[in-house]
Order: structure tokens, then sequence, then C-alpha cells
């Protein structure tokens, strides 16, 4: 029997200048988009409202309407100034806090295990978070057993761990062979790059098809 094929849609792009700047920092804005187009994705809908009840989200901006939209299914929480501080950049714990958030929408979370990172505190607010998320397999410290919580997060590891949430692994013979013909970052060229393969897989929109642990790629 042919297995079913589901369509995994791109979900991030990028520069102008046709860099991905996989190194580079995410703002919160950004991180809102993806979640945004994920969920849309699932439902079915458009992200159309630019509504907002966060005093500094320009509606007329091109990321009110992710923002707004993610506002509404409660996804995401701003300040306690009632601000959103969209342009700023997204640390690993917030970034993991809406991972978490975001599939508790569609699934159910694995209980959270004890944490295993060594400056993470039980104290630090997103405690519990980072441990659903270690619970789950989404997350990989550093070498030296941190998680590095309030460091900014890169926008590779976005992908990485996005990509985890979600159940997308990249087909790597279909990538070797039909690398001319899919989207790719001018910056993004070696496959021996950690996280090549996950960000191929989040900037192509592809037809896949899930044979047990194994993702192949048949569009």
């Amino acid at each position: 029997a042919v297995l079913p094929a589901s369509v995994h849609k791109a979900y991030i792009v990028g520069y102008d200048d046709g860099e991905f700047k996989p190194e580079g920092n995410m703002t919160r804005a950004e991180a809102a988009a993806i979640f945004a187009r994920n969920i849309a994705d699932i439902k079915g809908e458009r992200v159309t409202s630019a509504k907002t009840s966060f005093t500094d989200v320009d509606t007329k901006l091109w990321y009110a309407k992710y923002i707004g939209y993610l506002e509404k299914y409660d996804l995401i929480e701003g300040y306690t100034d009632g601000t959103f501080k969209p342009e700023e950049h997204i640390t690993r714990a917030e970034f993991v806090t809406m991972c978490t958030r975001f599939y508790s929408f569609i699934g159910k979370l694995t209980e959270a295990k004890s944490n295993k990172f060594t400056d993470v505190a039980n104290t630090h607010w997103a405690y519990s978070y980072i441990n659903s998320a270690t619970a789950m397999n989404w997350l990989e410290g550093y070498a030296d057993g941190t998680f590095r919580p309030d460091n900014n997060i890169t926008r590779a590891e976005v992908v990485a761990i996005v990509n985890r949430v979600t159940d997308r692994k990249a087909d790597s013979e279909y990538i070797k062979s039909n690398r001319s013909a899919l989207i790719d970052f001018t910056d993004v060229k070696d496959a021996s790059y950690w996280a090549y393969r996950d960000i191929i897989e989040a900037a192509n929109e592809h037809q896949a098809v899930h044979n047990n642990s194994v993702e192949k790629w048949v569009k």
C-alpha cells in the first residue's frame, strides 16, 4: 500500500540578499510568524487579522497579523506592561516556551522529567517549559551540560527545534539529487553544516510520506 503524502509548507524565508543568516538571531515577531504559519496550515486557515491588544505592535507592519493570530488562540503572552517587544531578539527560553504552547495546541505533551541542564534553576520562569521540551526530545543543550536559556536563539537552532516539534525530517537523498531545483541560500551551501538539512526542510514546500521515523519527499 502507498502511504498518504502530506504537504509540508515552507515556514521560513531568507533575506533580500539571498542569505539565511543561520547564526543570526531572530526577533520575537519573526518567531511569531513561524508559529502562526504552522497553525494556519494545520487549521486550513489564512492569517489575516491584525487585531492585537499589545500596545507596541503597529498594525500596519508585516508582523501584526501573525501576532494577532497567535493572540487569538492564546498562544503568546506579552510583558506585564502590555507590550510584546516584537523587534527584540527572542531568547532560547522564550522560544522553547512558544514551542510548548504551540504543541499543546496540536498534541499532548509528555510529562516533564526533572531538569538535566546545569544552568536552569527551578526558579527560572521557563523551568517547566524547558523540562517539557526536553522530555519531548526537542532540545539538545551544549556539550558542557548547559542550556543557556537567556541567550538569544539562532535562526539555525530555531528551524532545528521547529522541525522536531512538527515531526519534519529532511530527505537527504532527495535533496542531494534535486539541489538545483530547491530553494537554498547563498550562505547555506555546505551540506555538512549541522543545520543544513533542517534549513532546506523549512524553506521548501514538499510532499512528504512518513514511514515509521523516516520521511521521504515525493515532490
